[in-house]
């Protein structure tokens, strides 16, 4: 299998901390992608016409291009537990799954205007409206974690993934004024320290 990854992207975090959590590393090719990453000229983009990661070959050649389907597909290769169950629990975790992935949809396109283009360029109005809308949805994401305290699901990794990016990118995502943004970073702290495929996966530049 080949991946290219980023070591910012809070979508490749999930994908890699999948691969870390079933000990599927020596499996892949992990290819990192350049510092020219939105050039057309990108390496990445001769793999992927939509130009975004994560993108997964596997060893049938087919190329996967979306974090949800990557996770759950080197899941289903992995012999450690599953971290998609199928019980009770299981449209619980796909929903804290899916808040994160809607906090991450808005503000990564907000920090990814911000870091392409002068401040001057920058649709302000846009961006107000989505730090208020992660600041409310903060609360609700915490009610969703309660449930699953530190266990390691898909849903709680997306969690830690939205909020450490949050943090990571605070300059631009004013993370430092969310009210209930330090409860929850508690929590990731705690989850961080606890499991290796998250601590191993943490954001850096």
């Amino acid at each position: 299998m080949k991946l290219w990854y980023s070591n910012t992207s809070p979508y490749v975090r999930k994908v890699r901390a999948v691969t870390v959590h079933h000990a599927l590393g020596t499996q892949i090719e992990a290819r990192l992608i350049s510092a020219t990453a939105f050039s057309e000229q990108a390496e990445h983009n001769r793999d992927t016409p939509l130009g975004r990661i994560p993108v997964l070959q596997t060893d049938e050649g087919t190329w996967l291009y979306s974090s949800n389907v990557i996770a759950g597909y080197l899941d289903a290769q992995g012999s450690s537990h599953s971290l998609y169950p199928q019980d009770d629990k299981r449209w619980a975790v796909l929903n804290l799954h899916d808040l994160a992935a809607g906090m991450l949809d808005n503000t990564v396109d907000m920090v990814g205007e911000k870091l392409l283009h002068p401040e001057a360029e920058w649709w302000q109005s846009r961006h107000e409206q989505i730090i208020r809308r992660n600041t409310r949805t903060l609360p609700v994401l915490a009610d969703a974690i309660k449930p699953f305290d530190t266990e390691l699901n898909i849903g709680t990794i997306n969690a830690v993934c939205v909020i450490d990016f949050l943090r990571f990118r605070s300059a631009l995502t004013q993370a430092d004024t969310m009210a209930g943004l330090t409860e929850l970073a508690v929590w990731t702290d705690e989850m961080n320290a606890r499991y290796a495929c998250l601590a191993a996966t943490q954001p850096c530049a």
